[in-house]
């Protein structure tokens, strides 16, 4: 793959050498990544080749003729009809040999980090030419039982190398193909992979040997013979190590709808499984402001790798990464407020559910509906690529029932009833480009809302300005209400504010503020008296009655002195430090308020409500303030955003009315909601009419959904950020819009990137970085068609080199779909016969193909060695549809399948895997190793699955008559089922005592929980019902609680010691049960 590309590079000469012209084509056609050339007469299939003037690799896949159809690797944008086509007669191949390990490569066997290095660019050059293995770099090679005059054959390993302290011994093989006598072998040195190592002769042919190997992808490395697998492929899941095993060797297929836990389980596998060696095959315009950690604001352009952006949780996000490109741009505009992002940005958005029950009439057929909003994935075709790709979106679903057809209306009503019953009522949070959203159909459309996060970050820089002021931080609350006030009904020159005299509550409230500040609080009732249009807040013309108070400066008397205390003089210069007060009159709410304290928010918002707002209390608690100035209703909005509130912007135009001029004025609408954010707010307030008690449980707020527009615009450059960890890749812009990082349409893909290297495994004490024994091969979603194809041959390659040297290898294909997806691309730019969904005919075969290189085996040659390739392979059909065809003909030929579970993923049930649909093959192949490592087993999980399965047999009656109908054999069926599921089958793959379980502790788990139950249906049975299940679940409440909390050791402590727990555990129940008995 150069792999590819270094190989092409050099079997093929450059287009501007001599080459005869009988190895020349030319380009007939060009439809994507397919190419038609003609005159390749002579060509064979699978053939490396050079296409165009800029030598892009390809591979021939059809012949007819003299007609040849190539993949190309590489972007064909610019290739023409009549360019050169170089055939190189080899077939495309990859190197294998010291230096696997530790790597990144994509598709093609290139390295990520050699690229990057070369490039100096995130991105891939095309025609890159960086070799798959270092050349340049020695490796220390020992000489193994090899000697001149010695007899060799393919597969004989005749020296090892010293990779890193996990892959200790990488054999270097002789290649399967090749044989001879010894006549050199190079002496105990450092060499590059190369440098000769080996010459062998055989029939008068010599040949010399490298430590590198180059083996065609497609062609499956020759073995021995193949084995039957005896051996467990352990992951550390108890769900699967328990109830569905895998074997070394096996073949796996995980099949989910997106969110289900896929790629947790592979990366699971790949960081806790016990195999030697792991092969894992898996934006914004310019001047958009992000919200920094600390949450100050920050262009995204000035963001640099390794900044810390603000997160959803107030926690910092790592930047590891700054896309660049050029692309159609997409204005969203939020109520005040609006953002531009490039087409393929991803969207957080929310759709609530809305289940709908109508009875109508359609085609003469009277009917009950019920209605309802669905994900569902959709093809459409990309015109960036020219090919078509998935799309999951928000639908209207309806279920009709005809009332001819069910007896009658009644019945059909009670039948639509009950299926909307079963429809979840949680509102559908998902992502979605922004070019999608005109994909959405009109009441999905108006439905769909972005969501506006609060700031939960909290930076008391208030009060930090008070105490470097003098005053006391006691009086920040007061000093915050005072300025709400101010910038609602306050004088530009002074402390002062315009009141209603008959608000008495708010006067008495200024007085309190002075006191609290000592100040004095003088008031003032004016006639006639005239305000100009910016001397306030809203513009007002005070008449008879106004009143102004004012707050000034309390005289001090002392030895005779007459002074004044700096109070007013600390409050005065917080008005005009922190940005309230403009120089022209105007005024303004200050954005660093949405990142102050919660307390500090919400007394200046009372203040300002207070002022100049309005509340009603009357249906759902909403507020609304009137305001002259955008800077005012900017920072507002954001403001109330930061407090978990949602809010929307309206404007009156400049008018008159009555004979009166009203300048142009907004709106902010503050809509409170069950969280108790906005009521939380108005308890600081001070006039009862606006005062709310305060909320009598603890505020949640969350993201709020804001309905947007969205607004398809020129092309332009645009900048955006990629956030490390296993995070949610989430982040906020100033104005609180929730949106998704950049460059992560291959999510899956670059979570692996990002997280592996920085995992450690332990091995005989010592932390070691997982890396060290992985090959990572990128295969994401957003790759060249042709690339995505190749790469699952690239990984199964790379597998078969290592299980060669007697390695057992896990193969983790994430996802298959995706592979299948470029075959049903390729397929139908061949013009072939489509099958179901459209995938090609031959999918069926060519999965078989794949998954068949899986297996145990006796290695070729010598010395004797055992080794095993276990693939798993990730499934992602369309809505979960387990009846999607890459799916089903999966598992037409896999042996095991962890069906994953929608319902469980939302109930957080982790690992998601759907216990009454899952199956493992290996059950009769694994009783030899379950017999030697603990006989009980194999009875201890018949007995979990009949559990678990009369559960579900109980539930349904349960629903009919009820729990208290049920014999006590049965409760207590029930009760150990819900333990089973709760604290055996779920796992916390964030604790270190849960993330991996081992063998010794998934069994004595099963042990104690089996033996509780057996135990209860003893007593209950032999007393005749005298001891019923709510007398042991009274007296042994404690038992019960320690058999939940056995998942809470941590392996850390050693086999021993959790055995010794587990021990006392099941010797305190036999006695407790002795006890209950006597």
């Amino acid at each position: 793959m150069a792999g590819a590309l270094e190989n092409a590079a050099r079997d093929i000469r450059h287009l501007d050498e001599d080459a005869g012209e009988s190895e020349f084509g030319y380009v007939y056609s060009v439809s994507g990544p397919v190419v038609i050339a003609e005159k390749m007469t002579g060509s064979a299939m699978h053939e490396l080749v050079r296409v165009g003037h800029e030598a892009l690799v390809g591979e021939v896949i059809r012949i007819e003729g003299d007609k040849a159809t190539l993949q190309v690797y590489e972007e064909t944008a610019g290739l023409t009809v009549g360019d050169p086509v170089l055939k190189s007669g080899k077939p495309l191949s990859v190197e294998l040999g010291p230096g696997l390990s530790s790597n990144i490569f994509d598709g093609i066997q290139r390295p990520l980090k050699a690229i990057q290095e070369v490039s100096q660019s995130i991105y891939i050059p095309r025609g890159i030419d960086t070799p798959a293995l270092d050349k340049k770099l020695e490796w220390q090679f020992e000489p193994v039982g090899v000697r001149v005059g010695d007899h060799i054959a393919g597969g004989d390993v005749f020296g090892s190398v010293y990779e890193n302290s996990l892959l200790r011994n990488h054999s270097i093989m002789l290649p399967p193909n090749a044989r001879g006598t010894v006549t050199f072998i190079a002496t105990s040195g450092k060499y590059t992979v190369a440098d000769v190592v080996l010459e062998t002769e055989f029939e008068g042919v010599r040949s010399k040997h490298t430590m590198m190997q180059v083996w065609p992808v497609r062609l499956p490395r020759p073995v021995s013979e193949k084995l039957a697998a005896d051996n467990p492929l352990l992951t550390g899941q108890r769900v699967l190590d328990a109830l569905f095993p895998c074997v070394q060797g096996g073949t796996t297929a995980i099949p989910g709808a997106f969110g289900c836990g896929k790629t947790v389980i592979s990366q699971s596998l790949s960081k806790y499984s016990n195999s030697d060696f792991i092969v894992y095959v898996g934006c914004f315009a310019k001047g958009t402001e992000v919200m920094m950690a600390d949450g100050t604001d920050k262009n995204i352009e000035d963001i640099t790798v390794d900044d810390d952006v603000m997160g959803k949780d107030g926690l910092p996000r790592k930047v590891v990464a700054l896309p660049r490109g050029y692309e159609t741009m997409y204005k969203v505009e939020l109520a005040g407020t609006s953002f531009t992002c490039n087409a393929t940005h991803l969207l957080v958005v929310k759709t609530p559910q809305h289940v709908g029950i109508t009875d109508h009439v359609h085609r003469d057929e009277q009917q009950t509906s019920v209605t309802y909003f669905q994900l569902k994935t959709v093809h459409v075709f990309d015109d960036a690529t020219g090919s078509m790709r998935n799309v999951e979106l928000v639908e209207q679903s309806t279920k009709s029932f005809q009332h001819d057809a069910h007896g009658g209306a009644e019945h059909a009503n009670q039948l639509a009833a009950d299926f909307a019953s079963t429809i979840g009522t949680s509102d559908i949070n998902w992502t979605i480009e922004a070019r999608d959203v005109e994909l959405l159909h009109d009441h999905a459309r108006k439905a769909t809302q972005q969501m506006i996060s609060p700031v939960l970050f909290e930076d008391p820089s208030l009060e930090r300005r008070l105490l470097s002021a003098g005053a006391g931080i006691e009086a920040t609350p007061t000093v915050a209400y005072l300025l709400g006030l101010w910038v609602g009904d306050g004088y530009h020159d002074s402390i002062s504010f315009s009141i209603d005299p008959k608000d008495e509550e708010l006067i008495d409230r200024i007085r309190d503020c002075g006191n609290t500040l000592d100040m004095d609080v003088a008031a003032m009732e004016y006639c006639h008296h005239t305000v100009p249009g910016h001397a306030n807040g809203n513009g007002r013309v005070y008449q008879d009655g106004d009143m102004t108070v004012s707050l000034r400066s309390r005289s001090v008397y002392g030895n005779g002195v007459c002074g004044s205390m700096n109070t007013s003089d600390t409050v005065w210069s917080v008005i005009k430090e922190i940005g309230v007060r403009g120089e022209d009159g105007s005024k303004a709410v200050p954005s660093f308020l949405a990142r102050e304290s919660i307390l500090v928010r919400e007394h200046f918002l009372a203040g300002l409500i207070d002022s100049a707002g309005y509340v009603a209390k009357d249906t759902r608690l909403n507020a609304t303030v009137k305001t002259m100035y955008p800077s005012v209703r900017d920072g507002l909005v954001k403001l109330v955003r930061s407090l978990g509130i949602n809010t929307s912007v309206s404007r009156e135009p400049e008018h008159v009315s009555k004979g009166v001029h009203h300048n142009a004025s907004y709106t902010v609408h503050i809509l409170g909601g069950d969280e108790g954010a906005l009521a939380s707010a108005l308890s600081k307030c001070s006039l009862s009419r606006k005062r709310t008690p305060a909320p009598a449980f603890a505020v949640e707020r969350k993201a709020q959904p804001t309905y947007f527009k969205i607004t398809k615009t020129d092309a332009d450059d645009y900048f955006g950020i990629t956030l490390a960890d296993g995070s949610d890749h989430q982040f906020l812009l100033s104005n609180m819009a929730l949106v998704h990082n950049c460059g992560e349409r291959g999510n899956e893909m670059s979570e692996v990137l990002m997280d592996f290297p920085q995992l450690t495994t332990e091995v005989d004490g010592r932390l070691e970085p997982i890396m060290q024994r992985t090959t990572l091969v990128a295969n994401t979603s957003n790759m060249p068609v042709a690339a995505r194809e190749a790469s699952i041959y690239t990984g199964i390659t790379v597998s078969e080199y290592f299980r060669d040297q007697g390695k057992h290898v896990a193969m983790i294909a994430d996802s298959t779909s995706r592979w299948a997806e470029a075959l049903r691309e390729i397929s139908g730019r061949l013009a072939e016969m489509p099958a179901d969904s459209g995938y090609p005919a031959y999918l069926g075969a060519r999965l078989a193909s794949f998954y068949e290189r899986a297996g145990k085996v006796r290695c070729m040659g010598g010395p004797e060695r055992f080794g095993s390739v276990s693939v798993v392979g990730a499934v992602s059909p369309p809505g979960g549809d387990f009846s999607d065809p890459v799916t089903s003909a999966t598992l037409g030929i896999v042996q095991v399948f962890w069906g994953l579970d929608k319902k469980l993923a939302q109930r957080k049930h982790f690992p998601s895997v759907n216990w009454s649909l899952s199956y493992s093959k290996y059950m009769n192949a694994l009783e030899p190793y379950y017999e030697r490592s603990d006989p009980e087993f194999v009875s201890l999980r018949t007995t979990c699955k009949q559990i678990l399965q009369t559960e579900e047999d109980l539930s349904e009656i349960v629903q009919l008559v009820g729990k208290s109908a049920l014999a006590e054999t049965d409760k207590i069926t029930l009760e150990i089922a819900r333990i089973i599921k709760d604290d055996f089958l779920q796992q916390n793959g964030y604790s270190n005592y849960d993330r991996y379980c081992p063998f010794y502790k998934t069994t004595w788990m099963l042990r104690n929980m089996i033996g509780f139950y057996k135990l209860s249906r003893h007593a209950v049975e032999s007393t005749s019902g005298q001891i019923t299940w709510a007398k042991i679940r009274d007296t042994m409440g404690d038992t019960i609680y320690r058999l939940s909390s056995m998942k809470f050791e941590d392996p850390a402590d050693g086999e021993q010691a959790l055995v010794e727990r587990y021990t006392q555990l099941q010797r305190d129940m036999e006695e407790q049960f002795r006890s209950l008995s006597d």
